[in-house]
């Protein structure tokens, strides 16, 4: 919970639970987001249970720039997660060989994600706000390492298979622009010319400055 928050300010504490808003019985967290998000500036009211007795607080939602740059409300607060119960915990181990095989299995789970995310960007259904650039991949692999170290591999694992996709991209300041240039050969019988490597060359430094740009200042927005 946010110190200068408007839910700390309000007496909300850490280990507090949410019973209803507004009367209405506290269902799922979105909606519980989406309830606050609505309501910049207006005045709540939040039914919480804490050390077995309920109490009823107002809370009123400073506002904030949402990511289209709408005004949003905020309180400054972020759900917990309860231990699992032993009985519910799985622990999956693996031989030496069957290793290599869930090894490819996930990653080429993780190779689908990406070429699905890059379609939807292509065609819209995904914002350019989504992209990330090294301030969140630094924010993201903190928070991964929080959670323990299979998590942080497994976080280093998805930029890695990032990496080697976006590597693979058709530009030609990239492998796969090479590699591009090099099918072009195999099929007219000559090189690409120099002319045209070098406009190629341009184009693809400038798509990168681009991305680049976007994924920096989205950065810089969420801080």
């Amino acid at each position: 919970m946010t110190p200068d928050g408007a839910a700390a300010a309000a007496g909300l504490e850490v280990g507090d639970t949410l019973v209803a808003v507004n009367g209405a019985p506290y269902g799922e967290w979105n909606d519980f987001v989406s309830k606050i998000k609505a309501s910049a500036n207006k005045t709540l009211s939040i039914t919480i249970r804490r050390a077995g007795e309920q109490f009823q607080l107002k809370v009123t939602p400073s506002e904030r720039k949402g990511a289209q740059g709408q005004i949003e409300g905020v309180i400054g607060v972020a759900p917990t997660q309860a231990d699992w119960p032993e009985n519910m915990k799985l622990q999956l181990e693996y031989g030496f060989i069957d290793s290599f095989g869930v090894a490819a299995d996930k990653t080429w789970q993780l190779i689908s994600v990406s070429f699905k995310m890059m379609g939807k960007l292509i065609t819209g259904d995904l914002s350019v706000k989504n992209l990330s650039g090294p301030i969140s991949i630094a924010q993201g692999a903190g928070n991964s390492a929080n959670y323990g170290l299979v998590y942080f591999l497994g976080f280093l694992a998805l930029i890695s298979v990032n990496l080697g996709i976006i590597n693979l991209l058709p530009l030609p300041v990239l492998d796969g622009g090479h590699l591009l240039y090099y099918f072009i050969e195999v099929i007219t019988g000559r090189p690409v010319p120099e002319k045209v490597q070098e406009i190629g060359f341009r184009f693809g430094a400038a798509m990168l400055l681009m991305l680049m740009s976007i994924a920096l200042f989205n950065d810089f927005s969420r801080l």
